[in-house]
């Protein structure tokens, strides 16, 4: 119900030089038929044998790709028409291989745009603290993926996984613009705890080192974890006592605070 207006708001782009990948992971709906009835050259179809999972189909699709630029796009999500265009035009002028943007969440009782940063390269600090690049609003040159792509390992934060490890070798340019329209829905990946705490557990095992030198992904990993087992009915106190030790700032607190309050995913 929602992959046609994903897929049309790519090919309607005012930068128009491009390819849509469209990678289906066993889908047991109508979404072939959906993509078939769209006349559009630009336009491809994949069907994985089985179902493996986003990470998976996003590096299937990563692999097809032939374009100078990769970008990705979830299948019930919106990019404005002008993405594309607004964030190459910032990548070329900055001489920069990796961009993304704000997104608004739709479908919420107050819609909201994130991140709230200001326009330009971030920190590598700022990347691995708490996850402000969301996979949808990714622009990058295809060198940044050819080795260094999504873990199938992570059942989700996968985007942030990725920009981790991205940014140990690059610098990624924010676009203060939210091209990006989110909807939140009630079977949504991004609902899941259990999920959410496996996947933090997972960055644990991968990045101690980095972990323990990096105040602030240290505290994103211990608020990630509490926020994880909050939303699973377990105890986490141990975590918060971690989060509060590590002495955050007002900006990051008011983020895990509001998280816990459910006000925030």
């Amino acid at each position: 119900k929602t992959i046609e207006r994903a897929v049309r708001s790519v090919l309607s782009q005012t930068y128009s030089d491009l390819e849509v990948i469209v990678v289906d992971d066993c889908s047991v709906d109508n979404t072939q038929a959906v993509i078939e009835s769209i006349d559009d050259s630009r336009l491809s179809f994949y069907r994985l044998e089985k179902n493996s999972g986003a990470c998976v189909a996003r590096n299937f699709g990563i692999e097809k790709a032939k374009g100078e630029y990769i970008a990705f796009q979830d299948s019930d999500d919106k990019w404005l028409s002008n993405k594309l265009e607004i964030q190459i035009e910032k990548m070329k002028e900055n001489d920069a291989s990796i961009s993304f943007c704000q997104f608004r969440t739709m479908g919420e009782k107050h819609d909201k745009i994130y991140p709230n940063k200001k326009e330009g390269f971030m920190d590598r600090d700022e990347i691995i603290g708490i996850s402000i690049v969301s996979t949808q609003t990714i622009v990058c040159k295809r060198e940044c993926l050819e080795d260094c792509v999504f873990d199938p390992l992570m059942p989700r934060a996968q985007d942030y996984d990725l920009c981790i490890r991205l940014s140990e070798k690059y610098r990624f340019y924010f676009v203060r613009e939210p091209l990006v329209e989110m909807y939140r829905q009630e079977d949504s990946l991004t609902k899941s705890f259990p999920k959410l705490l496996s996947a933090y557990e997972r960055i644990a095992l991968k990045y101690p080192e980095l972990i323990e030198k990096n105040k602030s992904m240290r505290y994103a990993q211990f608020g990630g974890l509490a926020y994880a087992k909050y939303g699973c009915g377990m105890k986490f106190h141990k975590e918060k006592w971690i989060v509060f030790k590590t002495k955050p700032s007002p900006e990051t607190l008011f983020h895990w605070l509001t998280s816990l309050m459910g006000k925030f995913i």
